[in-house]
């Protein structure tokens, strides 16, 4: 009897952990597509969030706050995964502050820090905000794309901000 429990434990466990989204943060499979491996579809309906940057103009080499939020207090961020791209192309970097409890920085391929992800959520937040640094040579428009959780089976991939200007 205690092998036939332990075998239907065993096969419960097995079948359960598929529905388990990454606690700690996006793996860096997922800096292509921005698609986490919930085993679940994303959302189709508009995201109930906004990225705002702090500013709409930046000179190569600066600095912008990008702040994440819900659009109202039920939208908390459990998960997320943050890039700023030209066109499909990664740019810049991610500066996170090291006592920020809600994101670090994820190197996608080559590039160190060019996207930030969640740390473990205890306690979602409503809104989380970090900075990113444009690249030297850069001198075009990019945009701050983000993939938001509410939780592991309910999330938005890529949603996207204005323009950003960088001269």
């Amino acid at each position: 009897m205690a092998y036939r429990f332990a075998c239907i434990m065993l096969t419960v466990a097995m079948c359960a952990s598929p529905a388990l989204s990454y606690s700690t943060g996006a793996p860096d499979g997922a800096c292509g597509d921005m698609v986490p491996q919930h085993h679940t579809e994303p959302q189709k309906s508009a995201a109930p969030y906004t990225i705002v940057l702090s500013k709409k103009e930046i000179r190569a080499n600066e600095g912008v706050t990008i702040t994440v939020k819900g659009n109202s207090a039920k939208d908390t961020i459990k998960g997320l995964l943050c890039q700023t791209r030209v066109g499909d192309t990664p740019v810049g970097h991610f500066d996170v502050p090291p006592n920020n409890n809600f994101v670090q920085k994820l190197d996608c391929g080559n590039s160190k820090a060019s996207a930030i992800t969640h740390k473990k959520i205890t306690n979602p937040p409503n809104a989380i905000s970090f900075n990113w640094i444009a690249p030297r040579d850069l001198s075009e428009q990019a945009r701050v794309y983000c993939t938001i959780a509410l939780n592991g089976g309910v999330f938005w991939v890529k949603h996207s901000s204005d323009f950003l200007k960088v001269n």
